[in-house]
C-alpha cells in the first residue's frame, strides 16, 4: 500500500492539469454558449479566471497530500480509500457522463478524465485486495470520502468569486 499510495496525489493533479489551462480559456469562448444555451449549468462557471481556479485545486491537492500521507505513515487507509473512490465518481459522473456524453462535446478534463479513471479504478481494486477490509468498512469508507470530497468541492465552487475578488486585490 505504502508504494500505491502517493499514486491518488499525481493521478489528481495531471487530470487537473488539463482543467486549469484549459477551463478558463474554454469557459469564455462561445463553445460553451451553443452547447449550453438550454441548460443553466456551464462547467467551471463560478471560476473567472485561471489564477481562481488554481487556488481551488491547489487547496484539492494538498487535501489529498495530506490524506495520502495519513495512510502512509499510520496505515490507516480508509480515508483514502474513500478519495479514492469519490475521485473516480468525479471523473465518470462529472466529467464523462455529466459533462461529455450529455453534452456531446469536448469539455476541459474530459481526455484526462478518461486516462485517469483507469489507473484509479485498478488502483482500487488493487488496494481492496491489500487491505480486505470488510464489506462495512468499505462502504464507510467509501461514503465518507465520498462526502468530504463532495462539500469540498461545494465549498469551492462557492469560494470561486471569493478567490477571482482576491487575485485581482492583488493588482489594484
Amino acid at each position: 500500500m505504502k508504494a500505491i499510495v502517493w499514486l491518488l496525489p499525481l493521478l489528481f493533479i495531471l487530470h487537473d492539469m488539463e482543467e486549469i489551462i484549459l477551463a478558463i480559456p474554454w469557459k469564455n469562448s462561445e463553445a460553451p454558449k451553443k452547447r449550453f444555451i438550454r441548460v443553466r449549468f456551464v462547467p467551471f462557471g463560478t471560476f473567472f479566471n485561471t489564477e481562481s481556479f488554481s487556488i481551488a485545486v491547489c487547496e484539492e491537492l494538498l487535501l489529498l497530500t495530506l490524506v495520502s500521507a495519513f495512510g502512509y505513515f499510520t496505515g490507516h487507509y480508509e480515508l483514502w480509500l474513500g478519495f479514492l473512490a469519490a475521485n473516480i465518481l468525479h471523473l465518470i459522473l462529472i466529467h464523462l457522463i455529466g459533462t461529455a456524453l450529455v453534452y456531446r462535446s469536448y469539455v476541459p478534463g474530459a481526455i484526462t478524465a478518461l486516462l485517469t479513471m483507469i489507473p484509479c479504478c485498478l488502483i482500487f481494486l488493487d488496494a481492496l485486495h491489500l487491505l480486505q477490509y470488510p464489506v462495512w468498512k468499505l462502504i464507510l469508507s467509501v461514503a465518507a470520502g465520498t462526502v468530504v470530497a463532495a462539500v469540498n468541492m461545494k465549498l469551492l465552487h462557492r469560494c470561486g468569486e471569493v478567490f477571482t475578488n482576491y487575485v485581482s486585490s492583488f493588482f489594484q
